[in-house]
């Protein structure tokens, strides 16, 4: 039996666009979960990988019950597809996910539907009862993490959310979690090259791509000029903290000069009243330094200033220690599953302390 995907019948993680009784899965780790007893399930995906180079395909991975590796994963090279997602023979109840692991700079992935050889959908999974907000850039979307720092090159196929630390530190927290990250991208510009005269790009940045459910998909799948783009609904999920990872890309144009550097400690402390402004309940870990540190002590002097408004919130700075090369170096530099299984239990630590959620 098909089943169209609704708030109600699947538990969904993370931003989703809903148009026309698709559910398009957005940033990375963006995924739905769903329950049947029978033997077989299936699921209709769109995307559009004629619009981008095999290289920028979307993927996604079949996860079945708990399990932390995916019983599959699956580029999407067609259009329209049916995509059996659990065939056994025999009959039981499943838990069934389907995760994206690309970003929404690439190509997109809609579910149209849910079929089983079941004549119903059980209760979704339900809630857990943590939850946490994680905004970055590529090291959290776990851009690079399965390539090769000499192979410089963009393929979507070594892009794995779930080995970088955002999900990592999610499921060691026994966490439910929204992803808000995006590549190349900061608070004041996105990432500029080497060149002297570069200029800061601010076109596409993370305290404007937070205000959307998902801002890729409503410019560049639908071709909605940015005054139809969805407005994200923030009180549909309510963070027990959010944590910032942010930075590497801003030092690109920063480089050291105090003008620069001030502004990006301004636009940080901007982004930091923000997200508090909506989510008034929430702790805040703000992080840097895996792949850069030259940001780090403007990082963290936003933070003070935050602190000195705000005495009544909970935040606090958190200086990553610099990936070391011994450990791998994924593309463009970025950390592999190593460095980011470290950054993970630092992260891990500091907020079970942070948040007194014990082991």
């Amino acid at each position: 039996m098909k089943f169209n995907i609704t708030r109600d019948n699947v538990k969904i993680s993370g931003r989703t666009l809903f148009r026309d009784g698709i559910c398009f899965l957005g940033y990375s780790a963006s995924s739905v979960s769903f329950r049947f007893n029978g033997m077989k399930a299936s699921a209709g995906i769109i995307s559009n990988p004629d619009s981008f180079p095999a290289e920028c395909h979307a993927w996604i991975a079949v996860y079945i019950d708990n399990a932390l590796v995916p019983d599959k994963r699956i580029e999407l090279k067609e259009t329209e597809q049916e995509i059996v997602l659990y065939d056994s023979p025999v009959k039981r109840e499943v838990e069934i996910t389907i995760m994206k692991y690309t970003e929404p700079e690439f190509a997109v992935c809609g579910i149209s539907y849910i079929q089983t050889d079941s004549g119903e959908l059980l209760a979704p999974p339900a809630p857990k009862k943590r939850r946490m907000q994680i905004i970055g850039d590529s090291i959290t979307c776990g851009y690079g993490v399965e390539g090769d720092v000499e192979r410089l090159e963009i393929k979507t196929s070594e892009e794995n959310p779930a080995k970088a630390y955002s999900v990592i530190m999610a499921q060691e927290l026994d966490a439910d979690f929204e992803i808000v990250a995006w590549n190349g991208k900061g608070i004041i510009t996105s990432y500029v090259g080497e060149e002297e005269d570069a200029v800061p790009d601010k076109t596409w940045l993370v305290p404007m791509l937070y205000k959307y459910t998902d801002a890729g998909c409503s410019k560049n799948y639908f071709n909605e000029p940015q005054e139809k783009w969805e407005l994200w609904e923030h009180s549909s999920f309510e963070p027990d903290i959010i944590t910032i990872n942010l930075g590497t890309n801003d030092a690109s144009y920063t480089r050291g000069i105090p003008e620069r550097t001030e502004e990006f400690t301004n636009g940080y402390l901007d982004f930091l009243e923000n997200l508090h402004a909506i989510h008034p309940d929430a702790a805040i870990l703000c992080m840097l330094g895996i792949m850069d540190q030259i940001l780090c002590p403007a990082a963290s002097k936003a933070v003070d200033l935050f602190k000195k408004k705000y005495a009544e919130v909970n935040i606090s700075f958190l200086h990553l220690p610099l990936q070391q090369e011994e450990d791998g170096l994924g593309t463009f530099w970025h950390p592999v599953y190593k460095s980011h299984q470290k950054a993970a239990g630092l992260i891990t630590g500091h907020i079970r302390h942070m948040m007194d959620w014990g082991e």
